[in-house]
């Protein structure tokens, strides 16, 4: 899902583990986020965000800190064909993924009913519950549910030499650095674009300030090869209020709707597609040539239809 090797033993069609992981500053820096193949900002309750961090080809060690699952999970996991790693959720949202889970369409690895997570003592709760990759490799195992058919493919690039312009991208514009506009108190992203490495260095602001991310376990500083923005609707859902009384949300996540594409230091205006749970999102020109990645870690954020994404 990287476009890079799997890891020395790594089955090719191992099923992906698709982690509920803390964004507020109180849970940074993140551990085992650099190992992502794929890592999804979605959306919460008082705005600001959460990431589901996919593994398929590498596995961390330590991941962390571990939190809630929200309802556009549902539908994620179910595309990364994945077990899904979390720590709890609402009720209306715990008996959907149990229905969901029943019906084979991911595995249901909750703290409340799996083993593999543990706390830490150098973070105060909820912001301290921490897991491995291993296991929950084991409890696939076990539940003879390790490996999966019909993984979605995401295009790649094959060669690193190569004209920015090209496999879809005809037409985008420079863009140098990204903001993407969450709250600027404590969730902004901004991303800066090193043409020697042609990686996005990622920063997320705390206090209204930007802080440059890092991978609390190997100390590497968190940089993607690929930015994806999708816009589309986003709406409360009464059934769930967390308790300073904001609700939870959920998305839209099939169908079509408008989407940026940053790759090799280029803007392109998108179109993203997809048909229904099962299957991959799809990006596209205007012209209608489908968008292919660099080889690396892709971060895709999930956004109201109406906000504006800028970059220069």
């Amino acid at each position: 899902m990287s476009g890079r090797p799997l890891a020395a033993g790594a089955a090719i069609d191992r099923r992906p583990l698709v982690v509920k992981i803390d964004n507020v500053p109180a849970a940074r820096p993140h551990y085992g986020i650099s190992q992502a193949d794929i890592v999804v900002e979605e959306l919460v309750e008082g705005f600001v965000t959460r990431l589901a961090a996919v593994y398929q080809s590498q596995d961390p060690q330590t991941i962390g800190g571990v939190r809630s699952a929200r309802l556009a999970d549902r539908s994620l996991t179910q595309m990364f064909r994945g077990a899904l790693v979390y720590s709890g959720t609402s009720d209306y949202a715990k008996s959907l993924i149990i229905q969901d889970a029943k019906g084979g369409r991911y595995i249901d690895l909750s703290a409340d009913y799996t083993d593999g997570y543990y706390r830490i003592s150098f973070r105060p709760g909820p912001y301290n519950l921490f897991t491995s990759a291993a296991a929950h490799r084991s409890t696939l195992k076990a539940l003879k549910a390790d490996t999966v058919s019909g993984l979605p493919r995401w295009p790649f690039l094959a060669a690193a030499d190569h004209s920015a312009t090209i496999a879809g991208m005809a037409g985008s514009i420079t863009a140098d650095e990204i903001t993407i506009p969450y709250r600027e108190d404590i969730s902004l992203v901004t991303y800066k674009y090193d043409a020697a490495t042609r990686m996005y260095a990622r920063w997320q602001n705390d206090g209204g300030k930007p802080v440059r991310d890092v991978d609390a376990v190997n100390k590497e500083s968190i940089a993607a090869a690929n930015v994806v923005v999708l816009h589309t609707e986003i709406w409360e859902v009464p059934e769930i209020v967390d308790a300073a009384g904001s609700h939870a949300h959920d998305m839209r996540l099939v169908g079509t709707g408008n989407a940026e594409v940053f790759r090799d230091g280029q803007r392109q205006d998108a179109t993203w597609t997809r048909a229904s749970d099962g299957v991959a999102f799809t990006f596209t020109n205007r012209q209608g040539e489908q968008i292919k990645f660099n080889p690396g870690q892709t971060w895709i954020h999930i956004i109201p239809t109406e906000w504006t994404v800028s970059s220069k």
